[in-house]
């Protein structure tokens, strides 16, 4: 039997979709704990840099050299980017107040 280590685990992000970027940041916060890292947010942000390929790696060379060496703002970025907001329900007067007017 063998044994499974997170630090064998390769991670790659390529910004093709939501579930992607919150599965890859997951990945990055796994692979921290692991380290004894979870609150190096540099070594953290470093560490996903090297994680990243295709489209994603072109967006991250957009960014701010703040947000690229600070885990915090680039797990931000990430959801902002890669991932939508969920859609607040419409508002829609209810027959009774509609009629109050």
């Amino acid at each position: 039997m063998s044994s499974h280590n997170v630090e064998d685990e390769v991670v790659r992000f390529t910004g093709e979709s939501a579930d992607e970027a919150e599965q890859f940041i997951h990945a990055v916060n796994r692979r921290a704990w692991a380290a004894g890292k979870q609150r190096d947010y540099t070594w953290m942000a470093d560490f996903a840099y090297a994680c990243f390929t295709k489209k994603a790696l072109r967006w991250y060379e957009e960014l701010g050299e703040d947000t690229q060496s600070d885990w915090k703002l680039l797990k931000r970025a990430i959801l902002a980017k890669y991932t939508t907001p969920p859609q607040s329900p419409s508002i829609v007067p209810s027959g009774a107040s509609a009629s109050a007017r």
